[in-house]
């Protein structure tokens, strides 16, 4: 039996005001509440894009951050990286870096957010069951795949990484 996860509901100020389950939170279309988005670069500039699993729920075999996911009930925005890091790619043992905080209006995004970032050449250790492949892209790699269909994109990566692109884009 699959656990049930409980995600904290926010006010306006992203004060924790109450909390329940992520299914009914996302069947709802609420954006008072938290995920965390990273991105994560080689060395060479080049950025890890994982390709979504076609069994996902919501955006199946769209391309993903490079780490991505809600912030569990009781959870900082920085414990879920860190978890979500681990379980999604193995990484463990870095440092990531805050590189943006957002409320759901600045971007038009789905919920509260915050975006890090990291540079990594190490080992990958894929969690198979939510994503199909990686894929390593340059910037305008990536500017061209989001010209020609944004749609392969899940939804809050377009304006996260224009954001990035615009702000703080370092090479």
């Amino acid at each position: 039996m699959k656990e049930i996860e409980f995600l904290d509901l926010v006010d306006e100020d992203d004060n924790v005001i109450d909390k329940d389950e992520r299914e009914n939170i996302i069947s709802s279309n609420q954006k008072n509440y938290r995920v965390i988005n990273i991105f994560i670069f080689n060395s060479e500039g080049k950025m890890i894009i994982p390709r979504r699993s076609s069994n996902r729920r919501i955006f199946p075999d769209c391309y993903d951050f490079s780490v991505g996911g809600h912030v569990s009930s009781r959870e900082s925005y920085e414990e879920a990286a860190y978890k979500e890091l681990r379980e999604e790619l193995g990484i463990e043992n870095v440092i990531l870096k805050e590189i943006g905080y957002f409320h759901p209006k600045d971007l038009n995004t789905s919920s509260f957010s915050k975006l890090y970032r990291l540079v990594y050449d190490g080992e990958l250790n894929i969690d198979r069951d939510g994503i199909s492949e990686i894929h390593y892209f340059s910037i305008d790699e990536i500017i061209e795949l989001l010209k020609e269909n944004p749609k392969k994109f899940k939804g809050d990566f377009k304006p996260l990484f224009e954001y990035y692109l615009s702000n703080l884009r370092i090479n």
